[in-house]
Protein backbone atom coordinates (compact mmCIF):
# COMPACT_ATOMS: atom_id res chain seq x y z
CA UNK A 1 0.00 0.00 0.00
CA UNK A 2 1.07 3.49 -0.74
CA UNK A 3 0.95 6.59 1.45
CA UNK A 4 0.90 10.54 1.40
CA UNK A 5 3.29 11.46 3.98
CA UNK A 6 4.06 14.92 4.38
CA UNK A 7 7.22 16.02 6.24
CA UNK A 8 4.99 17.61 8.63
CA UNK A 9 1.73 18.23 9.24
CA UNK A 10 -0.77 19.44 12.17
CA UNK A 11 -4.18 17.89 10.78
CA UNK A 12 -4.30 14.92 12.71
CA UNK A 13 -3.07 16.92 16.02
CA UNK A 14 -6.02 19.55 15.47
CA UNK A 15 -8.56 16.75 14.67
CA UNK A 16 -7.40 15.05 17.47
CA UNK A 17 -7.35 18.19 20.45
CA UNK A 18 -10.06 20.75 18.85
CA UNK A 19 -12.96 19.69 20.86
CA UNK A 20 -10.22 20.72 23.76
CA UNK A 21 -8.92 23.72 21.99
CA UNK A 22 -11.76 25.56 20.57
CA UNK A 23 -13.73 26.11 24.19
CA UNK A 24 -10.63 27.90 25.10
CA UNK A 25 -10.71 30.04 22.13
CA UNK A 26 -14.24 30.51 22.76
CA UNK A 27 -13.08 31.79 26.26
CA UNK A 28 -10.66 34.10 25.34
CA UNK A 29 -12.75 36.14 22.56
CA UNK A 30 -15.55 36.07 25.36
CA UNK A 31 -13.33 37.66 27.44
CA UNK A 32 -11.70 40.15 25.31
CA UNK A 33 -8.40 39.64 27.05
CA UNK A 34 -6.60 39.74 23.87
CA UNK A 35 -2.78 40.86 24.87
CA UNK A 36 -0.52 39.89 27.33
CA UNK A 37 -0.36 42.59 29.55
CA UNK A 38 0.40 41.56 33.58
CA UNK A 39 -3.56 41.66 34.14
CA UNK A 40 -4.16 38.60 31.36
CA UNK A 41 -5.07 35.70 32.72
CA UNK A 42 -4.79 33.37 30.07
CA UNK A 43 -0.90 34.24 29.71
CA UNK A 44 -0.57 34.76 33.54
CA UNK A 45 -1.96 30.97 33.66
CA UNK A 46 0.22 29.73 31.17
CA UNK A 47 3.30 31.19 32.32
CA UNK A 48 2.72 30.01 35.76
CA UNK A 49 2.19 26.50 33.98
CA UNK A 50 5.06 26.23 31.99
CA UNK A 51 6.93 27.47 34.96
CA UNK A 52 5.82 24.47 36.89
CA UNK A 53 6.71 22.06 34.26
CA UNK A 54 9.91 23.58 33.65
CA UNK A 55 10.59 23.75 37.44
CA UNK A 56 11.86 27.29 36.87
CA UNK A 57 10.72 30.02 39.13
CA UNK A 58 10.02 32.25 36.30
CA UNK A 59 8.67 32.21 32.89
CA UNK A 60 8.56 35.64 30.75
CA UNK A 61 6.02 34.91 27.71
CA UNK A 62 6.81 36.65 24.51
CA UNK A 63 5.97 36.94 20.71
CA UNK A 64 8.57 34.59 19.31
CA UNK A 65 11.89 32.54 19.95
CA UNK A 66 13.85 35.18 18.42
CA UNK A 67 11.93 37.55 20.39
CA UNK A 68 12.89 35.53 23.30
CA UNK A 69 16.79 35.11 22.65
CA UNK A 70 16.73 39.19 21.48
CA UNK A 71 15.15 39.83 25.83
CA UNK A 72 17.69 36.91 26.88
CA UNK A 73 20.41 39.10 25.53
CA UNK A 74 19.59 42.38 25.83
CA UNK A 75 18.76 41.58 29.81
CA UNK A 76 22.52 40.01 29.90
CA UNK A 77 23.38 43.36 29.20
CA UNK A 78 25.32 42.82 25.95
CA UNK A 79 27.27 45.54 25.07
CA UNK A 80 29.04 47.19 21.46
CA UNK A 81 31.73 44.60 20.70
CA UNK A 82 31.46 41.97 22.99
CA UNK A 83 31.61 38.40 22.41
CA UNK A 84 29.23 35.96 22.72
CA UNK A 85 30.23 32.20 21.29
CA UNK A 86 27.43 30.33 19.49
CA UNK A 87 26.97 27.44 17.08
CA UNK A 88 27.31 27.30 13.38
CA UNK A 89 24.56 24.90 12.96
CA UNK A 90 21.38 26.67 13.80
CA UNK A 91 18.29 28.33 12.78
CA UNK A 92 19.74 32.18 12.45
CA UNK A 93 18.12 33.53 15.61
CA UNK A 94 20.58 31.61 16.98
CA UNK A 95 23.66 34.06 16.23
CA UNK A 96 21.68 37.45 14.72
CA UNK A 97 20.28 38.38 17.81
CA UNK A 98 24.05 38.98 19.33
CA UNK A 99 24.28 41.09 16.23
CA UNK A 100 21.44 42.82 16.96
CA UNK A 101 22.19 43.78 20.24
CA UNK A 102 25.44 44.98 18.79
CA UNK A 103 27.85 42.15 19.65
CA UNK A 104 30.51 40.06 17.81
CA UNK A 105 29.55 36.20 17.56
CA UNK A 106 31.97 33.90 17.17
CA UNK A 107 30.92 30.11 16.08
CA UNK A 108 32.75 27.16 17.02
CA UNK A 109 32.38 23.63 15.67
CA UNK A 110 29.78 21.31 16.77
CA UNK A 111 29.63 17.72 18.42
CA UNK A 112 29.86 15.04 15.22
CA UNK A 113 27.34 13.04 17.38
CA UNK A 114 25.46 15.28 19.58
CA UNK A 115 25.84 18.34 16.51
CA UNK A 116 25.40 20.57 19.43
CA UNK A 117 28.29 22.83 20.17
CA UNK A 118 31.76 21.04 21.94
CA UNK A 119 32.53 21.44 24.92
CA UNK A 120 36.28 20.32 23.76
CA UNK A 121 36.18 22.89 20.89
CA UNK A 122 34.84 25.59 22.97
CA UNK A 123 37.55 24.92 25.61
CA UNK A 124 40.49 24.89 23.45
CA UNK A 125 39.34 28.03 21.92
CA UNK A 126 39.19 29.57 24.75
CA UNK A 127 42.73 28.35 25.97
CA UNK A 128 44.01 29.32 22.55
CA UNK A 129 42.36 32.92 22.22
CA UNK A 130 41.67 34.27 25.37
CA UNK A 131 42.73 35.28 29.25
CA UNK A 132 41.69 36.43 32.50
CA UNK A 133 41.86 39.82 33.05
CA UNK A 134 40.17 41.75 36.34
CA UNK A 135 37.66 38.81 36.27
CA UNK A 136 36.90 39.49 32.74
CA UNK A 137 37.91 37.00 30.06
CA UNK A 138 39.37 38.67 26.97
CA UNK A 139 40.07 38.01 23.38
CA UNK A 140 43.90 38.43 23.04
CA UNK A 141 43.74 39.69 19.46
CA UNK A 142 41.28 41.95 19.50
CA UNK A 143 40.73 42.98 23.31
CA UNK A 144 36.71 42.63 23.41
CA UNK A 145 35.59 41.02 26.21
CA UNK A 146 33.99 37.26 26.06
CA UNK A 147 30.65 37.82 28.06
CA UNK A 148 28.65 34.55 27.87
CA UNK A 149 27.57 31.81 24.81
CA UNK A 150 24.67 30.61 23.67
CA UNK A 151 24.32 26.66 23.49
CA UNK A 152 21.59 25.07 21.62
CA UNK A 153 19.45 21.92 22.14
CA UNK A 154 19.36 21.22 18.44
CA UNK A 155 17.00 18.61 16.88
CA UNK A 156 15.43 17.97 20.78
CA UNK A 157 18.67 16.39 22.35
CA UNK A 158 20.48 19.07 25.06
CA UNK A 159 23.82 20.01 25.00
CA UNK A 160 26.46 18.99 27.17
CA UNK A 161 25.46 21.44 29.68
CA UNK A 162 27.35 19.62 32.83
CA UNK A 163 30.54 20.54 30.90
CA UNK A 164 29.55 23.64 29.11
CA UNK A 165 28.32 25.48 32.42
CA UNK A 166 31.82 24.33 34.49
CA UNK A 167 33.65 26.00 31.68
CA UNK A 168 31.38 29.30 31.78
CA UNK A 169 32.19 29.12 35.47
CA UNK A 170 36.17 29.07 34.76
CA UNK A 171 35.96 31.79 32.06
CA UNK A 172 33.32 33.86 33.79
CA UNK A 173 30.83 33.51 31.03
CA UNK A 174 26.97 33.73 31.03
CA UNK A 175 25.36 30.87 29.87
CA UNK A 176 22.09 31.54 27.23
CA UNK A 177 19.93 28.05 26.56
CA UNK A 178 18.67 28.27 23.34
CA UNK A 179 15.95 24.90 23.96
CA UNK A 180 13.49 26.46 20.69
CA UNK A 181 13.74 22.54 19.60
CA UNK A 182 13.72 20.78 23.01
CA UNK A 183 11.05 20.99 25.56
CA UNK A 184 10.60 18.16 27.65
CA UNK A 185 14.17 17.18 26.90
CA UNK A 186 15.84 16.79 30.34
CA UNK A 187 19.49 16.01 31.90
CA UNK A 188 19.16 13.89 34.88
CA UNK A 189 15.68 14.90 35.39
CA UNK A 190 16.78 18.85 34.90
CA UNK A 191 14.14 20.29 32.17
CA UNK A 192 15.81 21.91 29.11
CA UNK A 193 14.71 25.59 30.01
CA UNK A 194 16.38 25.30 33.15
CA UNK A 195 19.88 24.78 32.37
CA UNK A 196 21.35 28.09 31.63
CA UNK A 197 21.82 31.42 33.30
CA UNK A 198 18.44 32.29 31.50
CA UNK A 199 16.91 30.12 28.71
CA UNK A 200 14.74 30.36 25.67
CA UNK A 201 11.80 28.40 23.84
CA UNK A 202 9.51 29.09 20.29
CA UNK A 203 6.79 27.86 20.21
CA UNK A 204 6.18 28.72 16.24
CA UNK A 205 3.88 26.14 14.80
CA UNK A 206 6.27 23.12 13.63
CA UNK A 207 7.73 22.66 17.39
CA UNK A 208 7.08 19.79 19.82
CA UNK A 209 4.88 22.63 21.80
CA UNK A 210 3.66 24.40 18.70
CA UNK A 211 1.18 27.69 18.94
CA UNK A 212 -1.09 28.52 16.37
CA UNK A 213 0.92 31.13 15.50
CA UNK A 214 4.48 32.63 16.44
CA UNK A 215 5.18 32.70 20.21
CA UNK A 216 8.13 32.42 22.73
CA UNK A 217 9.12 32.61 26.57
CA UNK A 218 11.75 33.72 28.41
CA UNK A 219 12.94 31.12 31.49
CA UNK A 220 15.41 31.75 34.34
CA UNK A 221 15.40 31.19 38.08
CA UNK A 222 17.44 34.72 38.44
CA UNK A 223 14.76 37.40 39.75
CA UNK A 224 16.89 40.66 38.54
CA UNK A 225 16.76 38.86 34.82
CA UNK A 226 13.08 38.21 35.02
CA UNK A 227 12.09 41.22 35.92
CA UNK A 228 14.42 43.12 33.12
CA UNK A 229 13.15 40.82 30.32
CA UNK A 230 9.59 41.49 31.43
CA UNK A 231 10.03 45.09 31.38
CA UNK A 232 12.02 44.57 27.83
CA UNK A 233 9.30 42.77 26.58
CA UNK A 234 6.97 45.69 26.89
CA UNK A 235 8.39 48.55 25.72
CA UNK A 236 11.33 48.98 28.43
CA UNK A 237 8.35 49.68 31.25
CA UNK A 238 8.37 49.08 34.91
CA UNK A 239 4.19 50.69 34.66
CA UNK A 240 1.63 52.07 32.93
CA UNK A 241 3.89 55.19 31.86
CA UNK A 242 7.22 54.55 33.50
CA UNK A 243 9.43 53.61 30.93
CA UNK A 244 13.26 52.84 31.58
CA UNK A 245 14.83 51.79 29.11
CA UNK A 246 14.35 51.14 25.10
CA UNK A 247 12.18 48.02 25.26
CA UNK A 248 10.43 46.01 22.68
CA UNK A 249 6.22 45.19 22.06
CA UNK A 250 6.60 41.42 22.42
CA UNK A 251 4.01 40.73 24.32
CA UNK A 252 1.99 36.71 24.09
CA UNK A 253 -1.80 37.67 23.32
CA UNK A 254 -4.33 35.41 25.09
CA UNK A 255 -5.35 33.08 22.28
CA UNK A 256 -1.42 32.05 21.75
CA UNK A 257 -1.18 31.38 25.94
CA UNK A 258 -4.68 29.80 25.96
CA UNK A 259 -3.48 26.91 22.78
CA UNK A 260 -0.26 26.36 24.83
CA UNK A 261 -1.78 25.90 28.06
CA UNK A 262 -3.77 23.38 26.62
CA UNK A 263 -1.18 21.36 24.42
CA UNK A 264 1.14 21.47 27.60
CA UNK A 265 -1.30 19.21 29.01
CA UNK A 266 -0.30 16.34 26.02
CA UNK A 267 3.36 17.51 25.72
CA UNK A 268 4.69 14.50 27.12
CA UNK A 269 2.39 12.26 24.71
CA UNK A 270 3.67 13.89 21.37
CA UNK A 271 7.24 13.35 23.00
CA UNK A 272 6.54 9.69 23.88
CA UNK A 273 5.57 9.25 19.90
CA UNK A 274 8.43 10.94 18.78
CA UNK A 275 10.88 8.97 20.68
CA UNK A 276 8.92 5.69 19.95
CA UNK A 277 8.87 6.76 15.78
CA UNK A 278 12.94 7.40 16.34
CA UNK A 279 13.03 3.89 18.00
CA UNK A 280 11.07 2.50 14.92
CA UNK A 281 13.43 4.08 12.53
CA UNK A 282 16.52 3.44 14.38
CA UNK A 283 15.66 -0.53 14.96
CA UNK A 284 14.56 -0.59 10.68
CA UNK A 285 17.62 1.30 9.39
CA UNK A 286 20.20 0.31 11.02
CA UNK A 287 21.69 -2.61 9.27
CA UNK A 288 21.72 -0.16 6.21
CA UNK A 289 26.13 1.05 5.72
CA UNK A 290 25.63 3.96 3.95
CA UNK A 291 23.26 5.91 6.81
CA UNK A 292 24.44 7.49 10.16
CA UNK A 293 21.61 7.39 12.36
CA UNK A 294 21.13 9.91 15.23
CA UNK A 295 22.30 8.68 18.85
CA UNK A 296 20.65 9.99 22.76
CA UNK A 297 23.81 10.58 23.88
CA UNK A 298 22.83 13.17 26.27
CA UNK A 299 19.88 12.84 28.57
CA UNK A 300 16.20 12.54 27.03
CA UNK A 301 16.12 13.04 23.61
CA UNK A 302 12.70 14.69 22.54
CA UNK A 303 13.45 14.32 18.47
CA UNK A 304 12.20 17.55 16.81
CA UNK A 305 13.52 16.24 14.25
CA UNK A 306 15.39 13.19 12.77
CA UNK A 307 18.54 13.48 11.10
CA UNK A 308 20.31 11.08 9.08
CA UNK A 309 23.58 11.42 7.68
CA UNK A 310 24.11 10.07 3.98
CA UNK A 311 26.90 11.32 1.14
CA UNK A 312 25.90 14.05 -0.37
CA UNK A 313 25.44 12.82 -4.32
CA UNK A 314 23.50 9.74 -2.57
CA UNK A 315 21.14 12.27 -0.54
CA UNK A 316 20.24 13.64 -3.77
CA UNK A 317 18.82 10.86 -5.04
CA UNK A 318 17.45 9.64 -1.77
CA UNK A 319 15.70 12.90 -1.59
CA UNK A 320 14.12 12.07 -5.54
CA UNK A 321 13.26 8.74 -4.24
CA UNK A 322 11.31 9.75 -1.25
CA UNK A 323 9.19 12.17 -3.31
CA UNK A 324 8.57 9.69 -6.21
CA UNK A 325 6.79 7.81 -3.41
CA UNK A 326 5.22 10.49 -1.61
CA UNK A 327 7.29 10.84 1.17
CA UNK A 328 8.38 14.39 2.34
CA UNK A 329 11.75 15.32 4.04
CA UNK A 330 14.05 18.37 4.27
CA UNK A 331 16.92 19.42 4.96
CA UNK A 332 18.31 21.44 8.39
CA UNK A 333 20.43 23.27 7.97
CA UNK A 334 22.00 23.78 4.56
CA UNK A 335 24.14 26.07 5.00
CA UNK A 336 26.58 26.95 7.75
CA UNK A 337 25.62 30.28 10.18
CA UNK A 338 29.51 30.97 10.42
CA UNK A 339 29.53 31.55 5.77
CA UNK A 340 26.76 34.47 6.51
CA UNK A 341 28.97 37.84 6.20
CA UNK A 342 26.54 39.78 8.19
CA UNK A 343 26.91 38.09 11.15
CA UNK A 344 30.90 38.03 10.81
CA UNK A 345 31.49 41.41 12.08
CA UNK A 346 35.27 41.20 12.63
CA UNK A 347 37.59 39.54 10.44
CA UNK A 348 40.04 38.42 13.64
CA UNK A 349 37.17 36.33 15.29
CA UNK A 350 36.52 34.11 11.68
CA UNK A 351 37.01 30.16 13.07
CA UNK A 352 37.10 26.90 10.65
CA UNK A 353 33.97 24.71 11.64
CA UNK A 354 34.78 21.55 9.86
CA UNK A 355 32.19 19.33 11.20
CA UNK A 356 28.89 22.12 10.45
CA UNK A 357 30.00 22.13 7.09
CA UNK A 358 30.27 18.53 6.46
CA UNK A 359 27.01 18.22 8.27
CA UNK A 360 25.49 21.06 5.89
CA UNK A 361 25.93 18.91 2.78
CA UNK A 362 25.18 15.59 4.06
CA UNK A 363 21.94 15.63 6.65
CA UNK A 364 18.80 14.85 5.44
CA UNK A 365 15.17 14.28 7.92
CA UNK A 366 13.15 12.52 7.99
CA UNK A 367 9.54 12.96 8.86
CA UNK A 368 8.27 12.66 12.95
CA UNK A 369 5.51 14.71 13.58
CA UNK A 370 3.53 12.63 16.15
CA UNK A 371 0.60 11.42 14.69
CA UNK A 372 2.59 9.41 12.09
CA UNK A 373 1.36 5.61 12.76
CA UNK A 374 3.35 2.74 12.76
CA UNK A 375 2.30 1.53 9.00
CA UNK A 376 3.41 4.92 7.65
CA UNK A 377 7.14 4.47 9.26
CA UNK A 378 7.24 1.15 8.14
CA UNK A 379 6.34 2.86 5.02
CA UNK A 380 9.12 5.23 4.72
CA UNK A 381 11.65 2.61 6.16
CA UNK A 382 10.53 0.43 3.40
CA UNK A 383 11.06 2.41 1.18
CA UNK A 384 14.27 3.83 1.86
CA UNK A 385 15.67 0.23 2.38
CA UNK A 386 14.35 -0.49 -1.44
CA UNK A 387 16.38 2.66 -2.28
CA UNK A 388 19.36 0.98 -0.93
CA UNK A 389 19.26 -2.17 -2.40
CA UNK A 390 19.15 -1.07 -5.65
CA UNK A 391 22.11 1.07 -5.57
Amino acid sequence: MKYQIPFFSLSRQWQNLKSKIQPKINEVLESQQYIGMSNNKFVKDFEEKLAKYLKVKHVIACNSGTDALWLAVKALNLKENEIVITTPFSFIASASEIIACKGNAVFLDVDPETYNISPLVLENWLTKNATIKNNVAVHNETGFPIKGLIAVNIFGQCADFEAINKIAKKWNLWVIEDCAQAIGSHINGKMAGSLGTISTLSFYPTKNLGAFGDAGAVCTNDNELAKRASMLRNQGRESAYNYIEYGINSRLDGIQAAVLSEKLDFLGEFNNNRRKIAKQYNEQLKGIKQLHLPKEKIGFHTYHQFPVIIDDQLRTQLIEHLTQNNIGSNTFYPEALSNFKFLQTNEKLKTSCPITEELTKNILDLPIWPELTTDEINYICDVIKDFFNKI
